[in-house]
């Protein structure tokens, strides 16, 4: 029989003889059976396949993926060994005679989802550390994402920012099984007529509210559904429309759903139409995207152009923008964002057969980045901003020109020239190189910060100068992808190893710098005379508490002497040299001492409290008493201990509600593993009086204050801040990474849609791993790509497949080693070596479906 006629029939049988193909029960046949079948049936791909065939003889064997396409064949032995790859879904294995004939089958399951093996488990844990965070970060109801019902249509969306979900989509795509196409149908369902796309949906409970005030002016927020949502736009934001488009790109890229996409193209046409057009948003002189005077992406101007930007008769508001007024600049990331949309859209309008338009639209992003580098490059990096009116002068307190700011990370990725993106990575490397000794990285929203205009967002803080995982990924993204992988391998690994101390969880921002704490004298005041209670609770002696009467429930392992908590020293009682008296115990409980008043006669600025609350079940009250401050003159100051500035002492909270309260220490006795006191810093508002003495009052309940030390200062309350900053979804800045993991050390890149197309470039070496297993699925559908990757002195092997019948490989060698040949399947392929920057590839291509066996040979 002819080649041809014979795959024609293998066609037709595929289909005709396996009716109900990927609905079939998974199960053994008579004659041909799977030996070694795991629970469930279900495989995954690579994983290898034993048959046993009794009726080998004049026979062969054929398996079937999971959309009926052959991937293996081979004659009938008793036991035949294989590997599965392919489609995901039900693989039937036939057994056919000769002539074609079904002799008998078995099916089984394939199944995968994202991950990583590599094999000491460090990248397991960077990528496990990161699903935690975006899974958990807007964690509703338990699920990954957050659903809203609007107008009579569910909605899923990862935040209620199109511009957070799309950045947190880069990442989440690669895990999330449910809807992600709901979230770019809510904003085109509502885009404005003339194209803009709105920002964000919140619920207004059917009530006007504030933002009507803020924002009604330019159409910038629209009630829908009876008034129980509302759909806002910041007016100065001026990214949208481009992150629209760039959402519907990724969402069609995981999902695979050509109609949608195709119905969805006018919507994103009208939007490059507003962004381009529009007098909020164009700027005539430089043919460029504008924003009011922002800190790069954010939606807040500073406080001079807040001012000059407010509508008539109303106050400042930095998200305003006043067409008669606001001083408009050229933001560079507004702009490769556009010009990034551009080229996306026009990859999918050539996929749609809309060729004309196509050419049109990557003519539009080609001349905005051309446009671009003539206005803000200026040979190192992207200008954070330049004005319209070159005129203009703020007093920001910084050398404006001299300052990175976060889209510069983000430019990497949007298809700018590579001279440009090498001159931006070195100039993260040399931020590196001199950032404050106190800076977790030189991922930083802008560096160096503002001093001042920005109000309470001040240096160091959030966007102004704070550290962020969103940078960190963009930044290593483009490392890899511009040959400087060592680089991106060092990023993912820093922020691996911070995540660590705050149990592998990636917060949106840290500060930019601790700055240096302040010089301050402390007093500590010996309450050994007023103390009237002991930490043990087996021991205690006549008129003297055994902690609160409950055993060996107690605080026994309580500290004694000189110590420090949050830089703040204390001197704690030893119960033996105080006649088991240790701490002082305030309560309306029988045995305790309901006030204390305890002289001072110093002066203070601020007063420190160590204490803790035993809290009575079914006391009324978490709050422990009242602290006055009774001066020479008799004049009094009254502070309520409420519930911010104590806790309770079993499990004690980390954090409490007030800035000026920390968890001290945290002990154990013999019924919890976990209990202990708080630091408390009272500001004295008179601190030019001499303080007479500290009256501490308890409530008369059963709950029982316990103080243990008290600490006079000369400075206002003060502790070292947290590293911790504040203002970003956490999502979104680990799916920045995620998507540097995947597409950057793991290698895989979708040039199709579920991977129907790969750009398969593993970068192992740059990270040293020597064996690795990595699958890379999109939750939401059944693309996927999985290899098996090992290296040895001599040879770099691979075992790969994919639901997509083209890979387009760029192996990365170690570094100093040269391919001598390429080997797939065990026949030796055409390659190319390819150099960028010190880095070298070799790039050949994979042509079909199956299991490939890929060897490298180094020399």
């Amino acid at each position: 029989m002819k080649k041809a006629a014979w795959i024609m029939m293998m066609a037709v049988f595929s289909f005709a003889a396996i009716p109900g193909h990927g609905q079939v029960p998974v199960r053994n046949g008579k004659k041909i059976m799977i030996t070694n079948r795991p629970e469930g049936w279900k495989f995954k791909p690579l994983d290898e396949i034993v048959l046993s065939i009794s009726e080998p003889k004049g026979n062969i064997v054929v398996v079937w993926d999971g959309k009926a396409e052959e991937y293996f064949r081979c004659a009938a032995e008793p036991t035949v060994k294989l590997l599965v790859g392919g489609s995901l879904g039900t693989h039937t294995v036939c057994l056919m005679n000769a002539k074609g004939g079904l002799v008998d089958k078995a099916s089984f399951e394939v199944d995968c989802r994202t991950e990583i093996n590599d094999e000491k488990g460090y990248y397991k844990g960077v990528m496990r550390m990161l699903y935690n965070t975006m899974a958990g970060a807007n964690n509703q109801n338990g699920t990954e994402a957050q659903t809203n019902y609007v107008d009579g249509k569910f909605y899923n969306y990862f935040v209620c920012w199109l511009r957070d979900h799309v950045h947190t989509l880069k990442g989440m795509k690669y895990f999330y099984r449910g809807d992600i196409k709901s979230a770019i149908d809510l904003y085109a369902n509502y885009q404005r007529a003339d194209g803009m796309i709105f920002d964000n949906i919140y619920n207004r409970f059917g009530e006007t509210n504030y933002w009507d005030v803020r924002f009604s002016y330019g159409g910038f927020i629209l009630p829908v559904d009876n008034g129980n949502y509302e759909m806002k736009r910041i007016p100065v934001e001026a990214d949208v429309e481009y992150l629209f488009i760039e959402g519907l790109y990724y969402t069609w890229k995981a999902t695979g759903d050509d109609e949608w996409m195709k119905s969805r193209l006018d919507n994103a046409l009208k939007a490059l139409k507003y962004a381009t057009s529009d007098p909020y948003r164009w700027s005539e002189k430089y043919q460029l995207i504008k924003r009011g005077y922002t800190i790069d992406t954010w939606d807040f101007q500073n406080e001079e152009d807040a001012r000059i930007s407010a509508m008539e008769g109303k106050p400042a508001d930095p998200m305003v923008i006043n067409l008669g007024r606001t001083r408009f600049n050229i933001m560079h990331g507004d702009n490769t964002g556009m010009a990034a949309g551009c080229f996306y859209l026009a990859e999918m309008l050539e996929y749609a057969g809309r060729s004309a338009e196509a050419a049109k639209v990557r003519q539009q992003g080609k001349d905005i980045l051309e446009r671009l580098y003539k206005v803000s490059w200026n040979g190192q990096f992207f200008t954070h901003m330049v004005p319209e009116d070159p005129s203009v002068k703020r007093d920001l307190g910084v050398d404006e020109k001299s300052q990175v700011s976060l889209s510069n990370a983000y430019d990497l990725n949007r298809f700018i020239d590579h001279d440009k993106a090498v001159a931006i990575i070195k100039t993260y490397q040399r931020i590196r190189k001199e950032m404050p000794a106190t800076s977790p990285g030189e991922f930083y929203g802008i560096y160096p910060p503002f001093p001042k205009g920005f109000g309470q967002h001040t240096m160091w803080e959030y966007v102004n100068g704070g550290v962020t995982g969103m940078v960190a990924g963009e930044l290593a993204h483009g490392a890899f992808e511009h040959g400087f992988e060592s680089y991106g391998v060092d990023i993912i690994n820093r922020m691996y190893e911070f995540s660590k101390q705050f149990g592998e969880y990636l917060h949106d921002t840290y500060r930019g710098a601790i700055p240096e704490d302040p010089v301050r004298n402390f007093e500590p005041l010996n309450l050994s005379a007023y103390a009237n209670v002991d930490v043990d609770g087996t021991k205690g002696t006549p008129g003297v508490p055994a902690w609160t009467g409950e055993g060996d429930n107690d605080f026994h392992q309580c500290p004694s002497g000189k110590q420090v908590y949050e830089k703040i020293p204390f001197v704690l009682i030893r119960p033996d040299d105080n006649g088991r008296k240790a701490c002082i115990g305030l309560s309306g409980a029988k045995g305790y001492k309901l006030s204390v008043s305890i002289p001072v006669n110093k002066k203070a600025a601020s007063v420190y409290f160590l204490h803790t609350l035993c809290i009575k079940s079914g006391a009324g009250t978490t709050n422990a008493g009242t602290i006055t401050l009774r001066y020479t003159d008799n004049t009094t100051v009254v502070d309520v201990v409420d519930n911010s500035k104590i806790g309770n002492w079993w499990y004690p909270a980390k954090k409490l509600a007030n800035d000026h309260a920390r968890r001290a220490f945290v002990i154990q006795n013999n019924k919890a593993t976990a209990v202990g006191a708080y630091v408390y810093g009272y500001n004295n508002p008179y601190p030019e009086k001499t303080i007479k003495a500290i009256e501490l009052q308890a409530y008369n309940i059963e709950s029982k204050w316990m103080i243990f030390g008290i600490t006079l200062s000369d400075y206002p309350v003060y502790y070292t801040p947290d590293i911790i900053s504040y203002g970003m979804p956490a999502n979104w800045c680990a799916a920045a990474l995620a998507y540097a993991m995947v597409e950057g050390l793991a290698g895989v890149k979708d040039k199709g849609t579920l991977y129907s197309k790969v750009l398969f470039a593993p970068r192992w070496a740059a990270a040293e791993v020597n064996k690795v297993s990595t699958t890379i699925r999109y939750g939401s559908s059944e693309g996927y790509v999985s290899y098996h990757y090992q290296r040895d002195p001599s040879a770099i092997t691979i075992l790969y497949t994919a639901n997509g019948a083209q890979t387009d490989a760029r192996i990365l060698l170690p570094q100093g080693r040269k391919a001598s040949s390429v080997k797939v399947n065990g026949v030796e392929v055409p390659f190319t070596a390819e150099q960028i920057e010190s880095s070298t590839y070799a790039v050949f291509s994979l042509k079909g479906k199956g299991v490939y066996s890929i060897v490298c040979s180094l020399q």
